[in-house]
């Protein structure tokens, strides 16, 4: 008679030593990076989700492998909640960017998810984002034209304005109206460079080589 109360003694254990074994081995986090857009264009943000079945308290790690195969460090969060929208604080310009495909790479908890993207170039303009720090200056009269003028010449070496040399510096007064839009982000890139263009192109805004 103490055989099946044995065995059932067994069986107990087996099942109580045996189910967080079977309970976390079907666990398992669930997490996905899925982008607004699968293209971007210069000027455009990066602007992406982040998807986890459960928060952990770690930072979320975004990776990306460049057109070469590159990969490195690209940016990481604080997760809080199951979704968690990022988007770039600066846009794709293309001293920095090139166009082609991009792979963007997801790790959080030991877990990863990847996705990619294509930069085009269809003409739109980005402007790298330090020239923003130093117009904003500019606008605000704490450093000369000669100063802002570099910033237009660095633009002019690298072609994304076209500009042969000048005589002299001549900048309008009323220029810093349309440059203050463009730093507080209500013009695109686009627009603003094709102002200064048009400006350098009829001669209103001459810029000295140095």
């Amino acid at each position: 008679m103490l055989a099946p109360k044995i065995a059932i003694a067994i069986i107990t254990v087996c099942f109580l030593v045996g189910f967080p074994i079977l309970a976390n081995a079907e666990y398992t986090q669930n997490i996905e990076i899925r982008l607004i857009s699968d293209t971007f264009y210069f000027g455009e943000k990066l602007d992406y989700m982040i998807f986890v079945s459960e928060i952990t308290g770690e930072d979320a790690i975004i990776y990306i492998i460049d057109t070469a195969g590159v990969k490195s460090r690209l940016f990481s969060t604080p997760i809080s909640q199951e979704e968690t929208r990022v988007i770039a604080p600066i846009g794709f310009d293309s001293v920095i960017w090139n166009e082609g495909k991009y792979l963007l790479e997801l790790e959080y908890s030991g877990f990863t998810s990847k996705t990619d993207f294509t930069i085009i170039d269809d003409g739109s303009i980005g402007i790298p984002y330090w020239i923003k720090d130093v117009a904003k200056l500019w606008i605000t009269n704490q450093i000369p034209d000669k100063e802002y003028a570099k910033s237009i010449q660095y633009l002019i070496k690298q072609e994304i304005l076209n500009s042969t040399p000048g005589d002299n510096l001549q900048i309008p007064e009323w220029v810093k109206f349309t440059t203050g839009w463009w730093a507080y982000g209500q013009i695109t890139d686009t627009t603003y460079a094709n102002a200064i263009q048009f400006l350098i192109d009829d001669k209103i805004l001459v810029v000295v080589y140095e």
